[in-house]
């Protein structure tokens, strides 16, 4: 909360271990006076930033091997190169 530097706060929303619709709430409401966060959903990530189908992940997800895509990466490495040294 002290913290200074900006920060990147990324979450998959079919992620059944950490809810977006109950967390991120919370994170914006803790860090509500800081204005150099940027906050980016994923609406087919699951926990582990994979694609899926359907509203939320199951345990089963995770033991398919898969890859963060292409377009994560990408926007982390756009963020990084957006923020200020």
């Amino acid at each position: 909360k002290n913290q200074t530097e900006p920060l990147l706060i990324i979450q998959g929303e079919r992620d059944y271990q950490v809810l977006s619709d109950v967390e991120i709430p919370v994170w914006k409401e803790a860090l509500r006076d800081r204005e150099n966060i940027t906050y980016q959903l994923y609406p087919k990530l699951n926990h582990f930033f994979t694609e899926g189908t359907g509203e939320m992940s199951k345990p089963e997800e995770y033991f398919i091997p898969a890859n963060i895509p292409k377009y994560v990466v990408n926007d982390i490495v756009d963020w990084v190169k957006s923020e200020p040294q």
